[in-house]
């Protein structure tokens, strides 16, 4: 076994700390270190709310991959530093939302290095290993008009293309399609770009939304040659589940083999839904995604992601989180199927922890390529 492009003194570090905090009852929302001299309570009292969340992942590949036959044990981070300011309660204008975010991170790129994937079998791998400003946005919300406007350098997904179940799992696909985020450059993670968002409706009834944003976010500069990106969706809840339906317009030149196209462009469907209660407050859950492309312009042409979540279910682990899942992207000459099972267990104040396996079948979309088996575990600490 190889272990390649990790850090295992900070993950073993943290984890040392872990085990020698004092856990108290009560304190979750607090994070590992606690409010240590009341400083969340005096931030909270001016409306500032603070936060680090790092989050380290092992991925070990159990068969050859495409790029290399290797088995490795690839280590991968990302340290999340957030600041939230309300600006009514901050004593200046009612309605309005600051955000700033910074992103740390760092790992062996498992996907490009061994995997050889579609997909990427982690929503947390990057390509860069840097220190960056993420996201700064400034949203203000009109409450008796039921509207809310968003503008600054944003992540897409934060609120389009969004599964509340699919958030459990590790697999990026989960996250957004790889229709969209495999085929076309946008501001996803792990560096957003220039956008702004407007929504009008009832956030826990229906809305509508649609955004534009900077057509390549690598540069972060807003160039006529990287086009926009156009996105909008209406969204529809009812009790126990939600439906989404959206489309998007990427207006920069597209070259695909011999051809070049002015735009691409494509829609998505979203579908959750509570299947099931029993015992002493389990909840199943399960989801569908849908993404469709045509086919002249991309690489992948379809999506369908489906799976399954439970909750409530491990008696006196009322927080656990077990999922079932399936990610299926098709191309013109095959699909990668790829499956994935996943355990979430919150084990101290602020600590969780997440083994999970993926199987990756016809990976690249080549029928004639084995199935690579990978197996991943990740912790995450709030600080």
């Amino acid at each position: 076994m190889r272990f390649i492009k990790g850090r295992p003194l900070l993950p073993g570090l943290l984890l040392l700390a872990v085990l020698f905090t004092p856990f108290r009852a009560g304190a979750e929302d607090a994070g590992l270190a606690g409010d240590r001299g009341g400083l969340q309570q005096v931030l909270l009292s001016h409306c500032l709310s603070l936060e680090a969340v790092y989050t380290g992942e092992f991925v070990r590949n159990l068969d050859p991959g495409l790029v290399s036959p290797r088995k490795d044990t690839i280590y991968q981070d990302n340290l999340d530093l957030t600041a939230t300011l309300d600006t009514e309660a901050a004593g200046l204008w009612s309605g309005g939302t600051a955000y700033i975010s910074g992103l740390f991170n760092h790992g062996g790129f498992p996907t490009t290095t061994v995997i050889g994937d579609l997909q990427a079998v982690s929503n947390i791998e990057a390509a860069q290993n840097q220190f960056i400003v993420f996201e700064a946005w400034y949203e203000h919300t009109i409450d008796d008009l039921h509207l809310s406007l968003l503008a600054g350098l944003h992540d897409m997904n934060a609120d389009f293309y969004v599964s509340e179940y699919g958030r459990l799992f590790l697999h990026s696909s989960f996250g957004i399609g790889p229709e969209i985020s495999r085929n076309v450059p946008t501001s996803l993670f792990s560096k957003a770009g220039a956008g702004a968002r407007l929504r009008y409706g009832e956030q826990d009834d229906w809305y509508v939304q649609a955004g534009i944003y900077d057509g390549d976010p690598a540069t972060r500069r807003v160039l006529a040659s990287e086009g926009r990106m156009y996105i909008a969706e209406a969204v529809v809840k009812r009790q126990g589940g939600s439906s989404t339906l959206g489309a998007w317009l990427q207006s920069a030149t597209k070259t695909q083999g011999a051809q070049t196209f002015g735009s691409d462009y494509g829609a998505y469907l979203l579908s959750e839904q509570e299947l099931l209660t029993f015992g002493q407050g389990a909840v199943l859950g399960g989801f569908v995604q849908l993404g469709w492309v045509p086919k002249q312009r991309n690489d992948i042409t379809r999506y369908l992601g489906a799976g399954l979540h439970l909750t409530g279910a491990v008696p006196m682990r009322e927080d656990d989180e077990i999922g079932l899942a399936t990610a299926n992207a098709y191309t013109r000459t095959g699909t990668e199927h790829a499956i994935e099972m996943t355990w979430r267990a919150p084990l101290l104040r602020g600590v969780a922890m997440q083994p999970a396996m993926q199987w990756i079948l016809n990976p690249g979309g080549n029928a004639a390529a084995s199935t690579i088996r990978v197996a991943m575990l990740r912790f995450e600490v709030a600080l």
